[in-house]
């Protein structure tokens, strides 16, 4: 393996579209929803453990979760989780992450990968990631792994690719185009143009570090200064602490990705789901022959079909003539509602801190 290669994985999220079985003090990359008996973060650093050597690869999470940071991954280093006070979006983690592997190896090249995905062909996905890595380490591009469409999916983003390949499978990108109605969706799988977004970033360090200086200049100002004038990892770290919480909330897709000119995307066919739903759950886990998920749960059932059950053990569900339900109890939420209404449980959740408190988010 190429020790200039790195990984960043993203373990910070709540991951509110799951709840309630994913809360604030436990999300669902610290959870095993498919039942493998790997949590989603264990999946996702044995994956990119084949693609890179394990010692470079890099915890990026919220300093609430170190602790099952390292309960989960116990043959990793202290050094290889970075800790954050505060959710600032994407864009300021990332910008202090590149710092923070500058000083580690300037000649680094980093896969950003999310902790919440499903790759179904670990090898066309190690040989994918591969390559394009290679070409980050030639080239001052930005890459994103984007996958052939197989419906006109809306709960995704969408990358439209020009031209003739710059190299394989990589082809610049022509737009970006955040989570589609269904009939622009309808038109871009018939195109042929245009992937969905994995949201897997691949660059070089001083490629999005110089990158973010265009685009974010104030922050990456700040965040530099600290790792250029504090060599001491500890107090180096206090200070990050003490003006993160001062960034913007921002994104890498809107802030550097959409309004870089040096973006391109990788395209690949290896499985692929981002397990943020409850409906792209219930598309990968196994059912009965009624067409019902029942994540190990006690359930009799008559009549039913195609719904999703998850219950604390020792709890008994008896359901009669109820179709398409999700039947999510977490001990201290029941949820009823039905299947295909992501956007409600986000409302669910909203409206519980607001009338009840944090006490159920």
């Amino acid at each position: 393996m190429d020790k200039n290669n790195y990984c960043v994985i993203m373990a910070g999220g709540i991951g509110s579209r799951l709840w309630p079985m994913s809360r604030k003090a436990f999300p669902k990359q610290f959870q095993d929803p498919l039942g493998c008996g790997k949590t989603l973060l264990q999946q996702t650093f044995e994956r990119y453990s084949r693609i890179v050597p394990p010692e470079n690869i890099i915890i990026s999470t919220n300093v609430e979760y170190y602790a099952i940071v390292r309960e989960q991954l116990p043959a990793v280093d202290e050094q290889q989780i970075v800790r954050e006070p505060a959710f600032r979006g994407t864009a300021p983690s990332i910008a202090n992450l590149a710092c923070y592997i500058r000083q580690l190896n300037s000649k680094a090249n980093i896969v950003v990968a999310q902790s919440d995905q499903l790759v179904l062909n670990e090898n066309a996905f190690a040989g994918l990631v591969g390559d394009a890595l290679d070409f980050v380490a030639e080239n001052n591009k930005l890459v994103v792994i984007g996958i052939k469409p197989t419906c006109p999916e809306t709960r995704y983003g969408y990358i439209q690719a020009e031209g003739e390949p710059a190299r394989g499978s990589i082809f610049k990108v022509r737009t970006f185009t955040e989570k589609p109605e269904l009939e622009f969706a309808k038109v871009f799988v018939e195109s042929g143009e245009f992937y969905w977004n994995t949201g897997i970033y691949i660059w070089n360090v001083q490629t999005i570090i110089d990158t973010l200086s265009e685009h974010l200049p104030e922050m990456m100002n700040e965040l530099e200064t600290i790792y250029r004038e504090i060599p001491d990892r500890d107090l180096r770290r206090e200070q990050a602490y003490e003006i993160y919480t001062s960034l913007p909330t921002t994104s890498i897709d809107l802030n550097v990705m959409e309004r870089a000119d040096n973006v391109y995307v990788s395209v690949g066919d290896f499985g692929w789901a981002d397990i943020g739903t409850w409906d792209t759950l219930y598309g990968f886990m196994p059912k009965d022959c009624d067409g019902n998920v029942i994540m190990n749960s006690t359930v009799l059932k008559y009549d039913c079909e195609n719904n999703v059950v998850m219950l604390p053990k020792g709890k008994l569900a008896v359901m009669q003539g109820v179709d398409d339900l999700l039947v999510i109890d977490s001990g201290d939420v029941l949820m009823i509602c039905r299947k295909g209404s992501e956007g409600d449980v986000r409302r669910f959740l909203n409206d519980a801190k607001m009338k009840i408190g944090d006490k159920f988010a």
